[in-house]
């Protein structure tokens, strides 16, 4: 009997198998997503948070170093308004130690500490009428109350205080006193448009106001400086155009730096007579200057010197000696002057003043 064959089943379809673990990590990986946006965002959020509370805090640094800046240059208004009253230009003008405690007066009530205070001006360091204030921003987290009776950001830092425990920031400021440029001196008193009557009206003639830049110069209270009042062109007689521009930048760069000064007056031949020429008195009328004044006639000549051509001068006489922008070279006053007379009468040598010549033609 032949072998029997048993027919071979139909292979039965496998069953789909269900990828459970595949879908198990694309639900792990959505949520992890989810998580990592949400920290970025809690990130992006404090970040914000951070950029905002310092931007708040420079903010509120600047404006404690504006107000002490403003604060002391105000503290240096009145004390020059009160000379300005009592018919008196005011010069020197700086006083650290008013203009000190009134900045730090400012920055404190304004959440800052006064770091540092600096003065400097455009007129040789004399009058120190322009002020810088540093200021240092503090809040400190140590010296809240958790009863809640100190608020955040009313409490300013010693100095004392740990690092982690203060938020700071720096700032800095500069104010300026204007100088009451339109005042002029009588022969008793300063007049500005008329008598100064009263404190307020004398303080509405100095200025105070925020600006951008120091002066040129840093103050120096050892400068000394005739103390003299400004005097306006008017009062010099028919000064030519180009004498009577010299005469007011020199008030702004000098102030009152002569006792009296003489213009335009009856002189043939002479600059004094055409209205091109002034005396600076740096002495009494026949009198010797101080070394202090001396010294000072020699800072105005040199500077007179190196800014003569823009400025027209045509030359200068003093102490004996002269210097004419036509023949003379350009430089210190030691270096460039020549002898010129020796009469034994000190105002005709010049000992007693600065004769300063400007305008057209030749040195008269």
């Amino acid at each position: 009997m032949g072998l029997r064959r048993t027919p071979r089943r139909a292979a039965t379809p496998a069953r789909p198998r269900h990828h459970l673990l595949g879908r198990n990590d694309q639900g792990q990986a959505n949520i992890l997503l989810i998580f990592g946006l949400t920290l970025a965002l809690l990130s992006l959020t404090l970040l914000f948070v951070r950029i905002g509370a310092a931007g708040d805090m420079r903010s509120r640094t600047q404006t404690a170093a504006d107000a002490a800046a403003l604060a002391a240059a105000s503290a240096l208004q009145e004390a020059a308004a009160e000379e300005l009253l009592a018919g008196n230009y005011p010069m020197p003008w700086f006083d650290e130690e008013v203009a000190e405690a009134r900045a730090a007066e400012y920055a404190r009530a304004n959440g800052a500490v006064l770091t540092d205070i600096r003065a400097s001006d455009n007129t040789m360091g004399r009058s120190g009428n322009i002020i810088r204030v540093e200021v240092r921003g503090a809040v400190c987290q140590r010296e809240l109350e958790a009863d809640g009776s100190r608020a955040w950001n009313d409490v300013v830092c010693d100095g004392s205080e740990e690092e982690s425990d203060t938020t700071v920031g720096n700032a800095s400021a500069i104010a300026i006193v204007e100088q009451p440029y339109e005042c002029s001196r009588t022969a008793f008193r300063v007049e500005c448009g008329g008598p100064v009557t009263s404190l307020d009206q004398a303080r509405d003639l100095l200025d105070v106001h925020l600006i951008d830049q120091e002066g040129q110069y840093r103050f120096d209270p050892t400068v000394v400086y005739a103390g003299g009042a400004i005097v306006n062109c008017a009062s010099l007689g028919q000064l030519h155009p180009t004498m009577c521009a010299v005469h007011q930048t020199l008030q702004e760069e000098f102030g009152g730096f002569y006792l009296t000064a003489g213009g335009q007056r009856y002189e043939p031949g002479s600059d004094h007579h055409a209205g091109m020429a002034v005396d600076y008195m740096m002495a009494p009328l026949g009198g010797t200057p101080t070394p202090p004044m001396d010294a000072t006639a020699v800072t105005v000549i040199n500077w007179v010197i190196q800014n003569a051509s823009q400025l027209g001068v045509k030359g200068l006489i003093y102490d004996h000696h002269i210097w004419n922008a036509s023949r003379d070279p350009v430089g210190p006053w030691e270096s460039v002057k020549r002898f010129q007379q020796d009469t034994g009468n000190a105002t005709q040598d010049h000992v007693d003043h600065i004769h300063l010549a400007a305008g057209p033609g030749p040195m008269l």
